[in-house]
């Protein structure tokens, strides 16, 4: 008679890795297989643990999903916060593009529940965050002024409202519809553009050979067509 095995002991979790796991799960499940597709034993499974432990860390698929577009757009938010600038046009722009460069990035650095929050609700989503960012934008903009580094000429609200909204729904085409896996040539069209829109006109005429070794200029031919290099 063959003596029995020695059970394989289990491995419990903490806590928080565990709601962890479920939120991955779910995210991995909704951007793959859609929202009304997906059920809770599904997301268990995913997630390697028994449908009743789904209970102790969520009331339901609703919650699960609301709990992925909180933690997205939190993190977004932050994202966004920055340092004050230090001072001159210079020391604004590389603030600027910092910034811009770490909110796009952060879109593509998990995939799945970025998908989850563009797919759902984007006008909801754009909605609960639009009005924050666009104060600590406008704020940034007359910042910005004071530094020489943006036009005294434009509404700053709008160009406030302008780049949020202009960036969003890149980000949202990228991500959804086209599958970029490399956020580098997005995020260096959306620097050049934010430039050309708010830099005085002094910056922008720059010599010619100053303007080509800025990696984020914007190139415009002289038959009225325009690219950004």
């Amino acid at each position: 008679m063959m003596a029995n095995a020695p059970r394989r002991r289990r491995t419990s979790k903490p806590a928080e890795q565990v709601k962890a796991d479920l939120l991955a799960a779910a995210a991995r499940l909704f951007a793959t297989r859609g929202f009304s597709d997906v059920g809770i034993a599904d997301i268990a499974r995913a997630a390697e643990v028994a449908t009743g432990t789904f209970y102790s860390y969520f009331t339901s698929k609703d919650d699960v999903l609301f709990q992925i577009r909180c933690s997205v757009l939190d993190g977004l938010l932050e994202r966004a916060a920055s340092e004050p600038a230090g001072p001159g046009a210079d020391a604004w722009w590389q603030a600027a593009d910092a910034v811009i460069d770490s909110t796009v990035r952060f879109w593509f650095e998990d995939r799945d529940r970025s998908r989850v929050v563009l797919r759902g609700s984007v006008a909801d989503d754009a909605a609960q965050v639009a009005p924050v960012l666009a104060v600590t934008f406008a704020e940034a903009l007359r910042q910005g002024r004071r530094s020489g580094a943006v036009r005294h000429d434009i509404d700053v609200e709008m160009a406030a409202g302008l780049l949020i909204h202009g960036v969003f729904g890149l980000v949202y085409q990228a991500i959804v519809h086209d599958d970029v896996k490399d956020p580098a040539p997005l995020i260096a069209g959306i620097i050049a553009l934010a430039r050309h829109l708010l830099e005085p006109p002094g910056i922008r005429e720059r010599p010619a050979a100053e303007r080509a070794a800025d990696p984020c200029s914007l190139h415009v031919p002289t038959d009225g067509s325009s690219r950004i290099r």
